[in-house]
């Protein structure tokens, strides 16, 4: 047995507040909650709060601006494209293992969806895909598709399923976002494939499209970390 390293409870924090911008909850440009919301919102303490932010100010993720219409101000990470290849290569078999869990686990719930989407559904997931339309800048792009493929899970009824994708998403896109400016092209192909076939309420469909989805991302990936591309099981 070996000794549990407890977190300080500021890492806990600056951790979710960290996950929230990468998901999209907070847009370059955002303000967080002042700090007596957030405390109040997570159960910690104001000092707690206060250096969770300082934590992420020196990471980059936010910036403190003073006077009366200050705040904490999330920062817009950008970095040239070649950056990205040292984080995908040295992290690259654990992107696997990640896709292989989103395949499972998306293929699922995009079936689910496509059986138990209702007119809401269809109307969030339609939202979501004429916003990933509307530019490739990768803080707004990557709201727009977490908003996507979380809005699936949704349509799927199934918290498991959406806690699951959201985990997955945010160890697999928090690593690269902040080293890139601009998402790559092929991030927006099959989404409206799969919302086709869940409008459709054809299941197979919906989730070939997911597959395809998730696979054309691991081929950007190995692309990327100049690795080979493995036989599929048969």
């Amino acid at each position: 047995m070996e000794r549990v390293a407890t977190p300080a409870t500021y890492e806990l924090v600056s951790e979710q507040i960290r996950r929230a911008i990468h998901i999209g909850t907070y847009l370059p440009g955002d303000k967080l909650p002042a700090e007596r919301q957030l405390a109040e919102q997570m159960g910690v303490s104001r000092t707690t709060v206060r250096e969770a932010l300082r934590v992420l100010e020196g990471e980059g993720y936010v910036e403190s601006h003073r006077g009366a219409a200050g705040g904490i101000v999330v920062l817009d990470q950008t970095a040239s494209e070649e950056r990205i290849r040292p984080v995908v290569m040295a992290r690259m078999a654990e992107f696997e293992e990640l896709f292989d869990f989103r395949i499972a686990v998306e293929g699922a719930a995009v079936r689910l969806a496509a059986v138990r989407r209702t007119e809401t559904d269809l109307k969030q997931l339609q939202k979501a895909l004429d916003a990933m339309a509307e530019g490739w800048q990768t803080a707004r792009f990557r709201a727009a598709d977490s908003a996507f493929h979380l809005g699936i899970a949704d349509a799927a009824r199934n918290r498991f399923m959406r806690q699951a994708i959201e985990d997955a998403r945010a160890k697999m896109w928090i690593p690269i976002d902040p080293q890139i400016e601009v998402v790559f092209r092929t991030a927006n192909r099959h989404h409206e494939e799969i919302l086709q076939a869940i409008r459709n309420r054809d299941p197979d469909a919906a989730e070939r499209a997911a597959v395809a989805h998730l696979k054309t991302a691991r081929r950007d990936l190995r692309r990327v970390a100049r690795t080979d591309e493995p036989a599929e099981p048969r």
